[in-house]
């Protein structure tokens, strides 16, 4: 007799949803799910679990590159302090260099280099995430999102591209990986400038999406839900899956664009909105403040934009669940 505790609700929604269809749901991948892959990889070769994607460990390193003061007091494992960390980078050579250096933007696209060379050097954890890559991948999704600027997702040689050219360029980053596309909501380090950090980038990241947005907004009912030009209009019709994604509200692309879809599904009937899942761990009561006020935002955050949290509260257990839910 198994031992393994029933699925809840929001768990047994996901698993009908997978039963019919695999192919209609997009996984939202963040880093999140490259640190488990590479952990996995790692255990399977009894090599010692790697280092976890840590984007302020990260920074740090930039801003040492750069000789900028060091940020690491300012996060103190706060939630959501990467754009804080990045603008503070960003300021401080514009105010150091004058107007002997380059102005503000000038110095954002050295930063992103410099981030671009380091995830383009670390080939450990690409080779490390392959097996689980591949393995989830080989359950077939059509489209599948990913919020990291890394080669991890991607067969060896390709690099995403632009699918359409205009307003709605920056909305529309892909690769294609046999019959899945892989799309790149913040950018890619094969493009250091499409890359998303820090505010400005945000702002405009979100004029390129409105563009997207507004383009498919404007086509005839009933509208197409596969083989669109764009990751918005992608999100838009189709069930989601958040995995690996902290999901605090320093997401402004993603926020935007959750309330933007749950405004746009608003008139359709309820039983014909594409779900939106979200895999999160809750923390435990004794957790940093921090933490728990993140979680209880998020979950207030979910029950207004009509989002299904997916609950876990310890990391093994739930990617066990999810592995077993999702057939992979």
């Amino acid at each position: 007799m198994s031992t393994e505790p029933a699925l809840t609700a929001p768990w047994q929604h996901l698993e009908r949803l997978i039963a019919r269809d695999a192919r209609v749901l997009v996984p939202v991948l963040g880093s999140g799910f490259v640190t488990q892959a590479a952990a996995a990889g790692a255990s399977a070769l009894n090599l010692e679990r790697p280092r976890p994607v840590d984007w302020p460990a990260l920074l740090d390193g930039v801003a040492a590159e750069f000789a900028c003061a060091p940020h690491a007091a300012q996060r103190l494992a706060i939630p959501g302090q990467t754009t804080l960390l990045w603008d503070a980078m960003v300021t401080e050579l514009t105010a150091r260099h004058g107007l002997k250096g380059p102005a503000a933007h000038g110095w954002e696209r050295k930063l992103r280099r410099s981030v671009a060379r380091r995830l383009r050097e670390d080939d450990s954890t690409v080779a490390l995430a392959r097996p689980f890559v591949e393995a989830f991948l080989g359950r077939g999704y059509a489209d599948v999102m990913s919020f990291n600027f890394d080669n991890v997702l991607l067969p060896e040689g390709a690099s995403p591209k632009p699918r359409v050219r205009g307003k709605s360029t920056r909305a529309s980053l892909a690769a294609t990986r046999g019959t899945t596309t892989l799309w790149y909501p913040h950018g890619h380090l094969v493009d250091p400038d499409s890359i998303v950090l820090g505010a400005h980038a945000y702002g405009s990241r979100i004029a390129a999406m409105q563009a997207a947005f507004d383009a498919h907004a404007r086509r005839p009912v009933p509208r197409p839900s596969t083989n669109l030009d764009t990751w918005v209009a992608t999100m838009l019709e189709r069930p989601l899956l958040f995995i690996g994604l902290s999901l605090t509200r320093e997401e402004w692309t993603l926020w935007w664009l959750l309330a933007q879809r749950a405004r746009f599904l608003a008139r359709r009937p309820e039983r014909k909105r594409p779900p939106a899942f979200i895999f999160a761990r809750q923390p435990a009561p004794s957790e940093r403040p921090e933490a728990l006020a993140a979680w209880d935002t998020l979950a207030r955050t979910a029950e207004l934009l009509g989002l299904t949290l997916l609950e876990f509260t310890d990391f093994g257990a739930g990617w066990k669940k999810l592995q077993g839910t999702l057939r992979w």
